[in-house]
């Protein structure tokens, strides 16, 4: 990575061209690990735990289907966090802050804060009828598995991650932190199409503006709610949080198990 960052400026293209293959190669190979072991990790609690799963009287038969979109979607996510990255290591964006105990911090949280926002508002314009044909496949799992989370249309992947090809632009994020938000990123999409909800916390619910696999789960089933990402900010602010979220979060927080 130091030798992308250390390139010259005056690189010819096919030399540019090599360096941001060689990252997107990283990437991608980070994201399939990822994809891999988390949904192990999943696949295995769930199976311990049946009890845990949010919709009890419907079942996902869709897995490989699921999982046939898969590598189309993680190119277009490889591909536009590359771009983001090798961008701002190449100094074509504003310049990053050093990373430190305050910077580190700092920027992560609003860099997640903005992505909420950003996914929000393109999830909203998915839903509406010009632009659903591009979302309606990720609906099709009306229960949604761990692997549902890269069910989707290139359209759609790229309108959810061209936030990280352009935030280097208009963020001075270090890019360590960069790196840590896209990995909490791809967790959390995973988390949040588990279909079983094994992290029940107040912390899902109001007066709290974390999400929960609940609030997700409820979307596939819902649709016309809860479409945020990592908060319920803009849902409660705007009224598209569904009605019994918190009602069924805490019903789940009620039934969790004694360590």
């Amino acid at each position: 990575m130091m030798a992308i960052m250390n390139f010259g400026v005056a690189d010819s293209w096919i030399a540019l061209g090599k360096q941001f293959l060689s990252l997107f190669g990283v990437v991608l190979l980070a994201l399939v690990i990822v994809l891999v072991s988390v949904g192990l990790v999943f696949e295995f609690l769930n199976a311990r735990h049946p009890e845990r799963k949010i919709q009890k009287g419907r079942t996902n038969k869709r897995k490989w289907k699921e999982l046939y979109r898969a590598p189309g979607s993680l190119a277009i996510i490889a591909f536009c966090f590359s771009g983001g990255l090798f961008a701002q290591m190449k100094g074509w964006t504003i310049t990053p802050f050093a990373l430190n105990w305050w910077t580190g911090p700092l920027f992560l949280a609003a860099s997640v804060v903005l992505y909420d926002t950003w996914f929000y508002w393109i999830h909203r314009l998915l839903h509406c009828k010009p632009f659903y044909r591009f979302h309606a496949l990720h609906h099709k799992s009306l229960a949604p598995t761990v692997w549902s989370n890269h069910n989707e249309s290139l359209t759609e992947a790229f309108l959810n991650q061209a936030f990280y090809l352009i935030i280097p632009f208009f963020l001075p994020i270090p890019w360590q932190m960069l790196v840590l938000q896209k990995l909490y990123d791809q967790f959390s999409g995973m988390l949040g199409h588990a279909g079983f909800e094994h992290f029940a916390s107040p912390a899902g619910r109001t007066p709290f503006p974390l999400a929960s696999t609940v609030f997700h789960d409820q979307h596939h089933s819902h649709f016309s709610y809860n479409y945020g990402h990592t908060f319920s900010i803009w849902d409660r602010a705007l009224g598209t949080l569904y009605p019994k979220y918190d009602a069924t979060l805490e019903s789940f927080e009620a039934d969790k198990p004694k360590a």
